[in-house]
């Protein structure tokens, strides 16, 4: 990722505080295993700006950017990458997930220091057209020796309560042991684009290629990796101060979502990333507009 783009995303989501707080009054989720981490944007229109200018790093690996005119890739981006069609109507573009899952792209690399294992955009298959399933990122950290594996999601609404149902509805099934396989055996459909040499994720792969029947979750504890699940909810802030538009997310899950239950075998941690933004529907519309008149990239 270019160092403008970095510097970019650094001063304009800025960290406010973690939950539990006790000077502001509000808990963490009801399943958050770790600190919940509450931002806020300085500058809207940069938050459009992130997410016009990250869709070729969320499209493309590093190594297939380095040399290349941007312009060009953002270009083959759009038609090969993710789901954008010129020809929708506007309320259609609106929905589109790439927004979110650009921006969590975005935030993980430079905020969380999370480690592309590959660039989302390979899983687009144009011939489908429709949104790439499965987990919304996938990024790797090495914490002091010990492997993450960051198989996040994202939910960008201009209504929060949307956004946690439906990451509320997912949930059980992301956080499964079925889920966390058929994630990772799609990783294995992609090894020429993977960045991921030397890794215990080679290693699990290639264990996996030469014994189809061995267990991927079994071969995660045993390289002792932890699936790290961030979730981010971007959502609309309404007439409220900030800490009560942050206080309405753990408060809306205790009352609407109270009893989930993850079958998840292996060692795992989750947390919630929230960023209550002004104007959400002006973001989307900006970067549309952007697209559509090819609005030169940032270098």
């Amino acid at each position: 990722m270019r160092q403008t783009l970095i510097d970019l995303i650094k001063e304009t989501i800025i960290y406010e505080y973690d939950l539990p707080n006790a000077k502001v009054g509000t808990l963490k989720t009801i399943y958050s295993t770790h600190n919940d981490q509450c931002y806020s944007a300085k500058d809207i229109n940069n938050i459009a700006e992130i997410i016009y200018n990250s869709i070729v790093d969320y499209a493309y690996n590093e190594f297939d950017i380095v040399g290349k005119n941007l312009d060009a890739l953002h270009a083959g981006a759009l038609k090969t990458k993710l789901k954008y069609n010129p020809t929708a109507d506007a309320t259609t573009k609106i929905k589109y997930g790439f927004f979110g899952e650009v921006l969590l792209y975005s935030i993980l690399i430079t905020l969380y220091h999370a480690r592309p294992l590959i660039a989302r955009g390979y899983f687009y298959n144009p011939l489908e057209n429709a949104e790439t399933k499965g987990y919304d990122s996938y990024q790797l950290v090495d914490n002091n020796g010990s492997i993450e594996l960051w198989f996040g999601e994202v939910k960008f609404h201009t209504n929060h309560t949307q956004g946690i149902d439906s990451v509320m509805n997912n949930i059980e099934k992301a956080l499964s042991d079925t889920y966390l396989e058929t994630n990772v055996l799609a990783l294995s459909n992609h090894r020429n684009n993977l960045n991921i040499t030397g890794s215990a994720i080679e290693a699990i792969l290639d264990s996996w290629e030469a014994n189809p029947t061995i267990s991927i979750p079994a071969e995660i504890k045993k390289y002792n990796m932890t699936l790290i699940y961030p979730i981010l909810i971007l959502y609309q802030h309404d007439e409220g101060d900030y800490d009560a538009n942050i206080k309405k997310i753990p408060d809306y899950i205790t009352s609407k979502h109270p009893s989930k239950t993850f079958t998840l075998s292996v060692p795992h941690k989750i947390f919630f990333i929230l960023l209550p933004l002004n104007k959400v529907k002006e973001i989307k519309e900006n970067v549309i507009q952007w697209i559509e008149s090819k609005k030169p990239l940032i270098l």
